[in-house]
């Protein structure tokens, strides 16, 4: 009953265009609900579309219509489409190229690319030609899933429409779509290929910005990665553009340490980026971060060091105890060591880190070594050992607070033991 009355209700709209619209809106929504009142309401939908009283209004109307009819899944959609296209090829210009990139757009909001790209011939305004081929060509380009097969046919029909698109900056603005497509599905001979075309310095720098973003954040075949890369620098060399930090980061992850230290000499922030290259190897490629290290000069090998032990002290995991038994050996800064002894502590390598401490020769990074470890002793119920330890602390204010907790934790145990008997 409310479906009947929200449907006399439509009659209430003045606009002869907007009920038209409404009719068919509530048309489509009925019959995806398989609700028989759909008919009645396109019905209403056609009546009123016959009161227009403009030409070009009625057209539109009727094309919402058959917009709406195609998300009903009415086979009618098409053919309505058709002999709309048809009546408004008699059209003057400007107006036959507005009422082309509304039924387009129609098109590709139903999924219908390649009727979308049929139509788009129409349309005699090369600026908004090319605008649309965009469009279409996007809408394609989101289709590469699938099938190896599949995927190859629509590549076919992706360079044939560019093929249609002929004005810069669009034809630029498509290729680094597509060279991004390509990338994402691993066509990478495609995209270099591509690449080659781009005309627009904009694009060019775009483009750079998404080879360089792929080679850091995707692990590519050696081939395809050398190729890319070579690319990216040539382009970048060309238009001065500075990629050193990305660079810096490639090389690392690619194994090329030599080329990686030279470019990551030329950046401005050499500090932070050393850390993001550190983080990036133990993630990723954890066998290169000694070799990194050995061919860093003394200051740099202790930043990159300390990145390195605070991504361990982060992420603790024995596999990479070498790697700070490295750097606790080779390192001679002593807060390098008290972050070694940390980390050997959240692997539960107490001899190690007990180890590591003896080295320390400044007074208050000892104690606080022995501060940790008398903190991981106690967590672990060994209070006697971390009683005794606490007796080498030579600073008086931690030893005080670690006494402090080692009674609070002897009466708190005690008081546990009362409660169970």
């Amino acid at each position: 009953m409310l479906i009947k009355e929200a449907l006399a209700s439509v009659d209430a709209i003045q606009s002869p265009y907007i009920r038209a619209v409404t009719y068919a809106r509530i048309g489509a929504t009925l019959a995806l609900a398989k609700n028989p009142l759909y008919e009645q309401a396109f019905k209403k939908a056609f009546d009123a579309a016959e009161e227009i009283d403009n030409p070009v209004e009625i057209l539109k109307a009727l094309l919402a219509i058959a917009f709406y009819l195609g998300k009903a899944k009415m086979k009618s959609s098409k053919k309505m489409f058709r002999q709309l296209a048809e009546d408004i090829m008699i059209l003057p210009k400007k107006t036959r190229d507005k009422l082309f990139r509304d039924l387009i757009s129609y098109m590709l909001q139903l999924g219908e690319i390649d009727e979308a790209f049929y139509y788009s011939e129409y349309i005699s305004n090369e600026k908004l030609k090319n605008e649309i081929l965009v469009n279409i060509l996007k809408e394609y380009l989101s289709t590469l899933v699938g099938e190896k097969i599949r995927i190859i046919y629509r590549i076919r029909k992706i360079e044939l429409i560019l093929e249609h698109i002929s004005e810069e900056p669009y034809r630029s603005y498509a290729i680094a779509e597509i060279i991004k497509s390509y990338l994402k599905i691993g066509e990478y001979d495609r995209a270099i290929l591509m690449i080659k075309e781009l005309k627009s310095k904009y694009w060019l720098k775009q483009t750079v910005k998404e080879v360089l973003f792929y080679l850091k954040h995707k692990d590519l075949d050696k081939k395809y990665a050398d190729r890319l890369l070579t690319v990216a620098i040539e382009i970048s060399d060309n238009l001065g553009i500075d990629i050193n930090e990305d660079l810096a980061v490639i090389f690392a992850i690619n194994g090329d340490i030599a080329h990686s230290v030279e470019a990551l000499s030329h950046v401005s922030d050499k500090e932070q980026k050393l850390i993001e290259i550190m983080k990036v190897l133990m993630e990723r490629r954890p066998g290169t971060v000694i070799p990194y290290l050995q061919i860093l000069d003394p200051k740099d090998s202790e930043i990159a060091s300390k990145a390195v032990l605070n991504y361990l002290i982060d992420n603790p995991s024995p596999e990479y105890s070498s790697i700070a038994r490295y750097i606790s050996e080779k390192i001679e800064s002593e807060e390098v060591i008290v972050k070694a002894v940390q980390y050997y502590l959240k692997i539960g390598q107490v001899v190690e880190a007990a180890r590591m401490t003896s080295r320390l020769k400044s007074r208050k990074l000892r104690s606080l070594a022995l501060g940790d470890i008398a903190h991981y002793l106690l967590k672990n119920n060994k209070i006697g050992d971390a009683l005794d330890l606490v007796m080498h602390v030579e600073d008086p204010k931690l030893s005080s607070v670690l006494i402090s907790e080692i009674l609070v934790k002897v009466i708190e145990d005690e008081l546990k033991k009362e409660h169970r008997v």
